[in-house]
């Protein structure tokens, strides 16, 4: 089993946000990978990846409650809480993109600082590294 590059995450991720299948579990994604994507992985190393596991998370919730889906949803104080809901979301999620932003920004400066180029940065981690 291959360690995971940022490509296949990337492939990974889509697979998930690309899903119709009114189930989804681990065991499910983790065949799927196999059989769509030609990659080897296990719920484990899935589950290290923190991206893929709020993936995983958020669509099996869009999953098991199709009616909020956009347009279906007929009672308006539904539609007022799912607004609240989603609007937090969108909150928590902009503040973990600042707080990786400030640490790319933290990291960006300590590297030019000690003199690592943006090539080393940016080389691919090595198999079983």
């Amino acid at each position: 089993m291959a360690r995971l590059t940022a490509e296949d995450e990337g492939c990974i991720e889509a697979l998930i946000q690309d899903w119709r299948n009114p189930k989804l579990s681990w065991d499910m994604l983790v065949a799927a990978c196999k059989s769509e994507l030609g990659i080897e992985t296990t719920r484990q190393a899935l589950n290290t990846r923190e991206r893929i596991k709020a993936l995983m998370k958020l669509r099996k919730t869009e999953l098991k409650a199709p009616s909020q889906a956009p347009g279906y949803i007929k009672d308006l104080q539904a539609a007022n809480k799912r607004i609240e809901a989603l609007t937090k979301r969108v909150g928590e999620l902009e503040y973990a993109n600042n707080q990786l932003i400030d640490m790319f920004i933290r990291w960006q400066y300590n590297a030019s600082l000690y003199g690592v180029s943006e090539e080393k940065l940016n080389q691919p981690v090595p198999p079983g590294g």
